[in-house]
């Protein structure tokens, strides 16, 4: 009988933003990688890279482990991939809890990593360094994969006017200024809200804005991903959805308010960030910042 083939299995839960801010780990590393986190998002890196295999963190095996004495019976499709790992990566555990003991117990032949996803106050880098320093000090380095640009010449113009915090959202008054001047100067601008936005919004303000600029309502990745993938260029706050684009190789441009861009800032090929010397309310950016940002990185006049 031929040996496994060697994995990676990586452990993830958590939103959007905070799953994408993984993804240099995941284009990083050697070999045949499992996502194991929520099936939409596990699909979503599994789309964009060819060597992560899907896997739902939402199995029963995976929800025992936070139990002593972890899962009393495997599924044939999870043991198979505990067999095969050869370096585990979690981000639900600091490494001395129940979940990690009964991992261990588990994978054994495993080296077992664990990443702590908030940095300490002293840090001072971009959080996806904060993320590659800690498996660094475990024993694995991750090289730096750059992103591609994505070249879409003749493709729209993407807004997203939400955020999954109130506090991160630029006024929607001054998108709406934005968006209207934006297509005046452009074929196509693609306007999306995401759940969030639909749950919060007003729902005659959401009726409005799909009248007057044609919103998307984004219901899944797939759909969202879909779009961006065509996209030419990306406007929108600190944000999931930001954080894609710019991992898509998208140039987006991010607008930042009360959260501190030299850790949060997305991180792509062609990243502007507008942030105010010091955090504070997103009231501080006047629309024609953000035009004059825009003209910058379309080359248009």
């Amino acid at each position: 009988m031929s040996n496994p083939q060697p994995i990676n299995l990586l452990f993830h839960q958590a939103a959007l933003g905070d799953w994408v801010l993984v993804f240099p780990i995941l284009r990083a590393l050697r070999g045949p990688t499992v996502a194991v986190t929520a099936w939409s998002k596990a699909e979503l890196a599994a789309a964009l890279f060819d060597h992560v295999v899907p896997m739902d963190i939402e199995r029963r095996e995976f929800s025992r482990l936070y139990t002593s004495g972890g899962p009393t019976t495997i599924s044939p499709a999870v043991k198979q991939r505990f067999d095969e790992a050869t370096i585990v990566i979690s981000y639900l555990s600091d490494g001395c809890n129940v979940w990690a003991q009964n991992l261990r117990r588990i994978v054994p032949q495993a080296q077992h990593l664990f990443v702590a996803p908030q940095p300490p106050a002293e840090w001072t880098h971009n959080i996806t360094q904060w993320h590659t320093e800690q498996l660094r000090r475990q024993g694995l380095t991750i090289e730096h994969v750059e992103v591609p640009l994505r070249h879409n010449a003749d493709g729209p113009v993407v807004v997203h006017p939400g955020s999954g915090s109130v506090s991160k959202c630029w006024p929607r008054d001054d998108f709406a200024h934005v968006i209207e001047m934006l297509r005046k100067e452009e074929p196509e601008v693609r306007v999306i809200l995401g759940e969030v936005e639909l749950e919060t919004w007003p729902r005659d303000l959401v009726k409005d804005w799909t009248r007057r600029f044609g919103a998307e309502h984004i219901d899944d990745l797939d759909q969202l991903w879909s779009i961006l993938a065509q996209a030419r260029l990306y406007v929108g706050n600190d944000s999931g959805p930001t954080h894609l684009a710019a991992q898509l190789g998208l140039p987006t441009l991010a607008l930042f308010g009360p959260t501190q861009p030299h850790l949060w800032a997305p991180t792509g090929p062609a990243v502007q960030v507008l942030a105010p010397p010091q955090p504070q309310p997103m009231t501080w950016l006047a629309p024609a910042r953000v035009l004059a940002a825009y003209h910058g990185m379309s080359g248009n006049r």
